[in-house]
């Protein structure tokens, strides 16, 4: 403030000034007191704006100029304005200028590298204001009242101005470039708690469209939009999956995926609706007036978008605002695969659970035990190689003591080959020895053509024993031929006729066959046969004949066992490709 003296010299000036005249001694006094005035306005605000605004109204003031400007560099190195007065309208808000050397002014006229900004803004004077070796901001004055001339009292004055004000005015920029940071920082914090609780609402639940709401409410209350939309890839094309505020007409279900291709190849990040490349996709967003269009991307490939509409307040997204959204639809993006990985386990689950049920159901269908039958032994088992197979076997008993024996392989693995061997366990239950085999095998196929798909078939081998003659009769349906061990020679039963299920009136032969004692039948799918060495070496006919021809002097039992350890043993810690079942019969 002031001081009573200095009212006193200032009063007497005005005086002189009046008269016409100016006193160098009260003049340099008047320049003293302005000096002052501006030290005391400088040091009494922080913000950059207020102290270039106070000292350029206290420059203009002195000088009585009707025109000025104080221009701030920038990192660009573009002077811009930051406190005018009298400027003429439609000047350019920055203006580059040359180099300007230390402790000089610039006239109109003197150094080109002025130029710009003489012309552009009506200027006559130009004092740089330096901190260190670096220029931070030029004052401009334009012409003094009166069309009096910048004499060497104006300029020295500029030049003391110009020492006093390079501190404050840096100090001032500090200062608003640290409450821009501050208002950053705030502005990230709230985004962080905003982002902080969608993320456990989005934790919370496994509902897809509880997701979609969440993420379309987040954003519109976020960026004050009216107005989203949420589209998500689909096949062939990218589908409306969420709307908000979108008319009826706008509400096209799908884009083609060849017409959003150019839009989900370049975006990468949040960017401009009216950026994007040209297209039916950019088309509609513009049409539903959408401005800010976010990708949903993961492992850099988009999955999708989020589309958001103009602001409320008509303010364009700034990059803290398109750093929101990118996260946000990071987020969302990760929800809805994480609904979608749950979906997938809580449909695997069932799976499972109808499997086992299908499991247990199917083995239900073997035999329970191995039957007792009067100088014979009896064994089996089967083996599927998922949870449910498609191989059969099983043991039927029949008037005057007689056993029908069936092994059969259904075409194909899993649950569609189990349950086509069921039909064919109820079928054979249901007609062994009502007819003689071959009419039997040809009911059976005349059945299975009927209820079956076209390239759904059966192998069947069918026999029936009588104990008291040792006389096998059989019918082989296109099954492997089983291996007759008598002797030191083994046979194949191979009479019979074609797979069930493919011809509707194909026919079968009867094989008969009689069981000397020591003499052993060993029935097998092609899951032995065919199973398959690490090499993708088959294990064949040759070595399951040598096998059974070692193990026929001992038990049935013995000789399936050693049979099934074989074929495992072969195929080794790749495991099965196909179900497993032998049957074994030995003539005591």
């Amino acid at each position: 403030m002031p001081t009573p003296v200095v009212f006193q010299y200032q009063r007497a000036l005005d005086e002189f000034r009046r008269e016409g005249r100016e006193p160098p001694l009260l003049k340099r006094m008047s320049e003293l007191i302005s000096l002052l005035d501006l030290s005391t306005t400088l040091n009494s605000s922080l913000s950059a704006e207020e102290i270039l605004d106070g000292a350029l109204l206290i420059v203009m003031g002195e000088l009585q100029v009707g025109r000025g400007g104080i221009f701030v560099r920038g990192e660009d190195d573009l002077f811009r304005v930051k406190a005018s007065r009298g400027l003429p309208p439609g000047a350019p808000a920055a203006v580059a200028l040359g180099a300007i050397p230390r402790e000089e002014v610039l006239r109109r006229g003197s150094d080109p590298g002025g130029g710009p900004a003489f012309t552009a803004f009506g200027l006559e004077l130009l004092c740089p204001i330096f901190k260190g070796d670096r220029t931070i901001a030029v004052l401009g004055l334009g012409p003094r009242a009166e069309g009096r001339p910048f004499g060497p009292e104006e300029v020295g004055f500029l030049r003391s101005l110009a020492a006093c004000t390079a501190a404050p005015i840096e100090n001032g920029l500090i200062y608003d470039e640290l409450r821009r940071v501050n208002q950053k920082l705030s502005v990230k914090v709230f985004q962080l708690h905003n982002l902080f609780d969608i993320s456990r609402e989005l934790t919370g639940t496994f509902d897809e469209e509880t997701i979609k709401n969440l993420i379309a409410t987040t954003a519109m209350g976020h960026f004050m939009v009216s107005r989203c939309a949420l589209y998500l890839g689909g096949p062939a094309s990218l589908a409306l999956a969420h709307e908000r505020g979108l008319h009826r007409a706008e509400e096209e279900a799908r884009v083609p995926e060849e017409a959003a291709r150019p839009v989900l190849e370049v975006l990468r990040a949040a960017m401009p609706v009216a950026e994007l490349p040209g297209g039916p996709l950019r088309d509609r967003l513009l049409r539903t007036r959408m401005s800010l269009a976010v990708p949903l991307a993961v492992g850099g490939r988009v999955e999708g978008l989020l589309a958001l509409g103009e602001r409320a307040s008509g303010a364009p997204f700034s990059e803290e605002d398109r750093d929101f959204a990118q996260t946000l639809a990071r987020q969302a993006l990760a929800a809805l695969e994480t609904v979608r990985l749950h979906q997938v386990q809580v449909e695997k689950q069932r799976q499972d659970r109808e499997l086992q049920i299908a499991r247990e159901i199917q083995q239900s269908l073997f035999p329970r035990h191995w039957p007792r039958v009067e100088g014979f032994e009896l064994a089996a088992e089967s083996h599927a190689c998922y949870q449910v197979g498609g191989d059969y076997y099983d043991f039927i008993s029949l008037s005057g003591g007689r056993l029908a024996l069936a092994i059969a392989d259904v075409a194909g693995k899993g649950t569609p080959a189990s349950i086509l061997m069921a039909s064919v366990h109820a079928s054979l239950q249901a007609l062994a020895g009502t007819a003689e085999p071959a009419v039997l095998m040809a009911r059976l196929n005349r059945f299975l053509f009927e209820s079956t798909q076209d390239n759904k078939y059966v192998t069947l081998f069918y026999a029936e024993l009588d104990p008291l003659t040792r006389h096998l009769i059989y019918v082989n349906g296109g099954h492997v031929p089983p291996y007759w061990v008598t002797g030191d020679r083994t046979d194949r039963l191979g009479v019979g006729g074609p797979v069930l299920g493919l011809l509707e009136h194909a026919t079968y032969e009867v094989g008969h066959v009689r069981l000397a004692p020591g003499d052993l039948v060993a029935m097998v799918t092609d899951g032995a046969t065919e199973a398959l060495s690490p090499q993708e070496e088959e294990f064949g006919d040759e070595r399951i004949s040598r096998m059974l021809h070692e193990s026929a002097p001992t038990t049935a039992a013995r000789a399936l066992r050693d049979l099934v350890a074989a074929v495992n043993d072969w195929t080794g810690p790749a495991g099965c490709t196909d179900d497993l079942t032998a049957l074994v019969l030995k003539a005591l």
